[in-house]
């Protein structure tokens, strides 16, 4: 207490010419004192800084997991045009059957849990029409997607549609337009191929 007193009685004795009190020369003083002027620089710039290195870390998760999906769709399709599928019907239920597949391997880092998926066959690519899963209005599933599945036949144009949500912290690199009412994004892949000429079997 003592040495704080001292000091303000001598910033007090301090003159300057014409007999003001020295309080302008010490605030000149304290303007050029640069300690901590670091500590205030990287607080106002550390906040963006770490946003950002958040935006680009989770873009590139989110990337990861659209590529994951995409293999893992690929590669369970493949049953369904061969007659693979067909073969090994058991008569559970075929569209849980084949999230299944999809879900299977080490690549499924994508919450199957909330996966869905669709399934239809048409004659031709061009009468071929993928499901929207993604309602822009209500910013959640489109109704019904996920309860088709159209059984494939040989020689059938068939459609595949996966789509299944992701969290999402920041949402400010999205270009895909399906950001969900709980703020989680939508992946979404579609797969249309033609089935092989196999006979006619049920899935």
């Amino acid at each position: 207490m003592m040495g704080i007193l001292r000091r303000v009685a001598t910033v007090w004795r301090t003159r300057e010419p014409g007999g003001r009190a020295g309080t302008d020369g010490w605030i000149r003083r304290l303007r050029g004192h640069r300690g901590g002027a670091s500590a205030v620089e990287f607080a106002l710039l550390a906040a963006p800084f770490l946003a950002l290195l958040g935006v680009v870390a989770e873009s590139g998760v989110v990337a990861i997991e659209q590529q994951t999906l995409d293999i893992a769709v690929d590669r369970s399709v493949r049953q369904l045009r061969t007659g693979a599928f067909q073969d090994g019907a058991d008569g559970s239920d075929p569209s849980q059957r084949l999230r299944k597949l999809v879900c299977a391997g080490p690549s499924a880092l994508f919450p199957c849990a909330d996966l869905r998926l669709d399934v239809s066959r048409t004659a031709s690519f061009s009468a071929s029409q993928p499901a929207e899963p993604f309602d822009k209005t209500t910013k959640t599933w489109t109704t019904g997607f996920g309860t088709r599945f159209e059984c494939p036949q040989g020689g059938d144009t068939v459609t595949v549609r996966v789509a299944v949500p992701v969290m999402r912290l920041f949402q400010m690199l999205d270009f895909t337009g399906r950001i969900m009412s709980d703020k989680s994004q939508l992946l979404v892949t579609t797969e249309i191929f033609r089935a092989e000429d196999y006979e006619p079997k049920p899935c």
